[in-house]
């Protein structure tokens, strides 16, 4: 036998949480103190006992947390880092100006936080945000592509905030890198410790692609229950083929097979008339649209915007070896032929993308129609504040308000056709930069002023063509040649605070950012020199209130939520959820949809389990499930107006109370993000559990772990688990590999 003293070290981020006699503790008026805790514990031979250890963050953010545990022979302490965040869910607001000091010397600019010192409202009990959950940055890049590698790699989640996990994410995170790498290269700015850090992932990334791969070449979205795509193949193909360069073959090597494969397929998908068509009904990207806008239209499925997508890709991927090489030759000229035939009835679509798209393709092609398209396309731009977009839509002008005769720009809401007009504008843009036409400034300002994140627009296509559209700009006009300036921040919260970023052409593309001490009021900004920058400024905050949620600009789903306890303490969440797509005069079915469900603290649910849930194919058109960072996603190929129902049964693994007592879900369209239902869950029955309900405590009787504890499976070690209690608070444990 071995006497343990287990200790939780002394932390101003944390107290210990006691227990009254006979089991008595309260949810949000507990008994804590601060210090070190001690615990003394007798150790068997052969044997191990778990401790569980209450503890209450008094802060958000990230917490250290050390347990040490001491015998007369030796000790060993472990640290984690705990992540404190915020009761309520989560809202997201973004904004981004411009700066051209090309013809100032200096531009002062100021924006607006929108968030109240204190969220109180005057003789409410509501409140506008949950306290201390304000949190906001800055960030300042030259140029007006982007940061490069803001993050190593660059993905749909660290970039967007978007899930990964199909055959189009994956290549999407590949291109984006690779589009990054080349830039690089073209401007001078390559570092080899970058180069080693991105081919390595791009080798990964070009790998895991391969996963996707269907039979005869084609690229599928999903890997089970899933169709090969013409729309992926095509991007697939253009992808690797643009990542096949002789400079870095020793480093990263795409098999010229799979680029003639990939093409061979595509072949097999284009009628007679030259159009290509999909394998499926819906198209996952409804930008891709089948049918067309013309009223009473006799031809159903014309393809135009998949026809001129496959064509761009036809027009890129030459030198192909024998009969695959004449064979596309010939495909490309029929898909020429169409597009040309199909000009006058485009320029009578009110939506102005599959215009946009097929002018770029038949610019690139050097075809004589490649004129008319283009004065078709500038006859259908639209102009806010002198500067220039396309769209089904006007779209609102940047939002101002009004403080001491100054003008504050507000952080966007989501607008109606979001990443269909960032996508259409940015082929307008490509189109004007291949044809040298003026106007490409005025294109540039407006699609800098549409970022919705750092580095990026609304979902993954979109951004993809504008950051291409933004390089091959900034390429062919030189601005990094003459930037050279100074940007000053100064926030009305901290008037002590103030940053200064400089911007040179050693860091134009470099993301350089700063949280601000207080998030609320505004914040001046100060540029002095000679170029361009970008400066955003991007806001979170928690609410528990649905008032205060952010709405979609137009209704589009309808999401239902349920969910039943099971256990004496709800050790097991059965949560069902069922979503329909109600936008049918827009379209038949939404795009991709994706169910988000946030999962509570100590809760998980096995990936195992998820994949044999897709493999039953219970459920219509769900095609991936996949847990990932307390989120469970839930892929579909399509939604329509029928109720489409998924199940699922989380089970608790570590005690934790005081939970926070509403979580999000929600229900997007993937490649339209801005057609959403979020649905903020009320959870009361988890929020009132107190730490002894949950067993989360050595100090509760009736419990497992009650003093001593019981003795759970041989072995030398011990086990040392910590009951995180919250205080309006959740935590999320991210365990760290200890150096």
């Amino acid at each position: 036998d071995i006497q343990v003293m287990v200790i939780l070290a002394n932390s101003r981020d944390y107290k210990f949480v006691h227990v009254g006699q006979e089991g008595i503790v309260y949810s949000y008026s507990a008994e804590t103190s601060g210090g070190e805790h001690q615990h003394l514990i007798w150790l068997f031979p052969q044997s191990s006992n778990v401790v569980y250890m209450p503890m209450v963050p008094t802060r958000l953010g990230d917490i250290n947390v050390t347990v040490q545990a001491v015998t007369p022979v030796g000790k060993y302490s472990v640290s984690r880092m705990l992540n404190v965040d915020a009761d309520g869910i989560p809202q997201y607001r973004h904004a981004s100006t411009f700066m051209d000091l090309s013809n100032h010397a200096y531009m002062i600019k100021f924006l607006d936080v929108n968030l109240t010192e204190v969220p109180v409202i005057t003789y409410q009990k509501d409140r506008y945000y949950v306290f201390g959950s304000n949190r906001a940055w800055i960030s300042v890049f030259g140029d007006v592509v982007g940061p490069s590698f803001p993050n190593m790699p660059v993905n749909s989640t660290n970039l967007l905030r978007l899930p990964g996990g199909s055959g189009e994410n994956n290549m999407f995170n590949f291109a984006f890198n690779l589009l990054t790498i080349k830039y690089m290269r073209v401007t001078n700015q390559r570092r080899p410790d970058l180069d080693k850090q991105a081919f390595h992932h791009l080798n990964k990334a070009y790998a895991r692609q391969m996963s996707y791969q269907g039979p005869g070449g084609s690229f599928k979205p999903f890997r089970w229950n899933s169709n090969p795509s013409v729309w992926l193949t095509a991007f697939c193909a253009r992808t690797f083929y643009e990542a096949n360069f002789n400079e870095w073959e020793f480093y990263l090597y795409i098999d010229p097979q799979v680029i003639v494969s990939s093409i061979n397929w595509l072949l097999q998908y284009q009628t007679p008339y030259g159009a290509f068509y999909e394998t499926t009904m819906y198209s996952y990207d409804r930008k891709m649209n089948l049918t067309s806008d013309r009223p009473n239209d006799p031809v159903r499925y014309r393809n135009i915007s998949l026809t001129a997508h496959v064509l761009i890709t036809l027009l890129q991927v030459r030198d192909l070896p024998g009969d695959v090489g004449s064979r596309a030759a010939n495909a490309r000229n029929q898909a020429l032929a169409y597009l040309e035939r199909m000009l006058p009835i485009i320029k009578d679509f009110k939506d102005p993308f599959e215009l946009a798209i097929t002018s770029y393709a038949l610019t690139l092609a050097g075809s004589p129609s490649g004129e008319e398209a283009f004065n078709m396309l500038s006859g259908k731009a639209r102009e806010a504040d002198g500067m220039v977009y396309w769209g089904r839509e006007a779209t609102p002008n940047p939002d101002f308000s009004r403080q001491s005769e100054r003008q504050y720009l507000l952080a966007r809401l989501p607008y109606k056709y979001d990443a269909s007009n960032i996508e259409t504008t940015a082929y307008a843009l490509l189109t004007y930069v291949e044809r040298q036409a003026l106007m490409q400034e005025n294109i540039v300002h407006w699609l800098n002023y549409q970022r919705l994140t750092d580095g990026g627009w609304a979902s993954t296509q979109d951004s993809l063509i504008a950051v291409q559209a933004l390089m091959e700009y900034t390429i062919r006009s030189r601005i990094r040649e003459v930037t050279d300036l100074t940007v000053t921040i100064k926030p009305s919260a901290g008037p002590l605070f103030e940053k200064t970023f400089t911007i040179k052409e050693s860091t134009m593309s470099q993301l350089q950012k700063v949280q601000i001490p207080n998030a609320w009021g505004s914040v001046d900004v100060l540029a002095k020199g000679a170029g361009m920058a970008v400066v955003q400024l991007s806001v979170q905050y928690h609410i528990d209130v649905t008032r205060y949620q952010t709405l979609p600009p137009i209704q589009a789903f309808e999401v239902y939520p349920y969910a039943s306890y099971r256990g004496r303490n709800s050790s097991q969440i059965l949560i069902r959820s069922c979503q329909r797509w109600v936008l049918t005069n827009e379209s038949q079915a939404s795009g991709m949809a994706i169910l988000e469900v946030d999962v509570p603290t100590g809760y998980i649910i096995q990936q195992q389990d998820l994949d044999a849930y897709v493999l039953t194919q219970k459920v219509p058109n769900l095609r991936r499930a996949r847990y990932h960072e307390r989120k469970a996603f839930f892929y579909f190929e399509y939604l329509d107006e029928r109720l489409n129902c998924v199940e699922f049964t989380i089970e608790r693994w570590y005690p934790v109370a005081n939970m926070t007592r509403f979580i999000p879900i929600k229900v997007y369209d993937y490649y339209a993000p801005e057609r959403f239902n979020e649905t903020m869950f009320d959870m009361y029955s988890l929020y009132m559990l107190d730490i002894c309900q949950v067993c989360g405590s050595y100090q509760c009787p009736y419990c497992p772990s009650y003093n001593h504890g019981s003795t759970l499976k041989p072995g030398p070690v011990i086990i040392l688990l910590l009951s995180i209690i919250f205080g309006q608070l959740v935590v999320s444990l991210f365990l760290k590999t200890e150096s």
